[in-house]
């Protein structure tokens, strides 16, 4: 029964995720599509919410150009200066936010309600966003048991090459839901007549503390890390902090979890860090975004590299010729493989360079390579000496 599920939502996923979608006439960019109903909805919400309190609609019309302004601003700049054009969640709604806070200071409004309708909005066009995101695969999750798999049109869309047709956890379509929740949530606190703040304070913090989790299954390599958790985690846990001192002062309505928030994300970067330098084994850098990719690269070159001796050196495939590959934790990977009546039986034998591989890390490794290579076959790991263990597996 379990299996006859994650095939559905296998099957489901697949059929769901393209770069383009196409229409009787033409065919829109899915992410850009997502972007713009996005955009649309999010103005929309925010200025149903705005005239239901008896706000001004020509306020709230401001605060949307003002964003629009500063969402392009800020994307210009950063592609002067960094020559790519990059959209970044955290970086561009905090802008957003500081810009419309002094927006209403100039037309000497109250900022509060104005926020609270703002973020909303923004939480909108977000939950739309990371939809287009799932569709073409950028802000992608980790390898997984079930999820989502990208294809050759998604790799010409500039999907990374080395992850095409594995299957990645979907947390875009997570995080899309997760944030519709709040979103719809919070709309239902400004409709209540809740005070001006609250929906802003709920939406930061459940936010941030599901983002926080988040990103223990993103996958894609090119995002900074300090310490082992990524700029997005830091941040959540900053912004939920510095919300909850300003609750603390008085200056936005106080809620006492919001304070166990804050507690509770400062004490998980303290016991995951703890826990991390503890271990013998250290997952978290084996299955690092940045250290999976140099796996799937060595899984590739060494595979090359056998089909190439198969076929030059070894007519008669009577053996396995060996071939090593090692990324930059010092793992070592070497592999060969045969034809047979059963189908295709591969061998990867897994070391170190400082020869201390551990069975866990063998294990947690082997799992990653089963799962690059989209095996559906038997497999099994067997112990070696000096620290070498060998994974075998058929694919049929």
């Amino acid at each position: 029964m379990r299996t006859r599920a994650t095939h559905l939502i296998n099957a489901s996923l697949d059929r769901l995720v393209r770069p383009e979608i196409h229409s009787v006439h033409r065919s829109w960019p899915a992410f850009r599509l997502c972007g713009y109903v996005g955009f649309v909805a999010g103005v929309v919400l925010a200025e149903v919410l705005a005239v239901a309190l008896g706000r001004s609609s020509w306020v709230m019309s401001a605060i949307v150009a003002t964003a629009v302004l500063t969402l392009l601003s800020l994307v210009m700049t950063v592609k002067i200066v960094t020559g790519e054009e990059q959209l970044t969640y955290y970086r561009d709604v905090i802008a957003v936010m500081l810009v419309t806070r002094a927006l209403l200071w100039l037309l000497d409004r109250p900022a509060l309600p104005y926020l609270d309708f703002t973020i909303l909005g923004l939480g909108l066009f977000l939950a739309c966003g990371r939809v287009g995101c799932l569709m073409v695969g950028c802000c992608h999750g980790r390898p997984y048991a079930w999820g989502v798999s990208y294809r050759l049109e998604h790799i010409a869309a500039g999907f990374p090459s080395y992850l095409a047709d594995v299957r990645l956890f979907p947390i875009q379509a997570l995080e899309s839901l997760w944030v519709l929740v709040i979103v719809i949530e919070g709309t239902v606190l400004v409709l209540a007549g809740y005070p001006p703040g609250t929906a802003l304070t709920w939406y930061v913090v459940t936010y941030c503390v599901g983002r926080f989790g988040f990103e223990f299954m993103r996958g894609d390599p090119g995002r900074r890390y300090v310490w082992g958790f990524s700029e997005a985690q830091w941040t959540s846990a900053l912004l939920v902090c510095a919300l909850s001192g300003a609750e603390l002062a008085g200056l936005l309505p106080f809620h006492w979890w919001h304070t166990t928030a804050a507690i509770a994300l400062v004490c998980t970067l303290a016991a995951v860090g703890s826990g991390r330098r503890l271990r013998r084994t250290p997952k978290h850098q084996l299955l690092h975004p940045r250290h999976i990719k140099e796996v799937a690269e060595v899984i590739k070159a060494v595979s090359r590299s056998v089909a190439i001796s198969s076929d030059t050196f070894n007519p008669r495939r009577d053996a396995l010729p060996i071939h090593i590959g090692c990324t930059s934790l010092g793992v070592q990977v070497s592999g060969g493989h045969l034809s047979g009546i059963d189908g295709s039986s591969h061998h990867y034998a897994l070391s170190n360079r400082a020869g201390n591989m551990t069975r866990d890390a063998a294990q947690t490794l082997a799992r990653l390579i089963l799962q690059l290579q989209r095996a559906s076959g038997r497999s099994e790991i067997i112990g070696g000496g000096r620290g070498v263990f060998h994974l075998l597996y058929t694919m049929v």
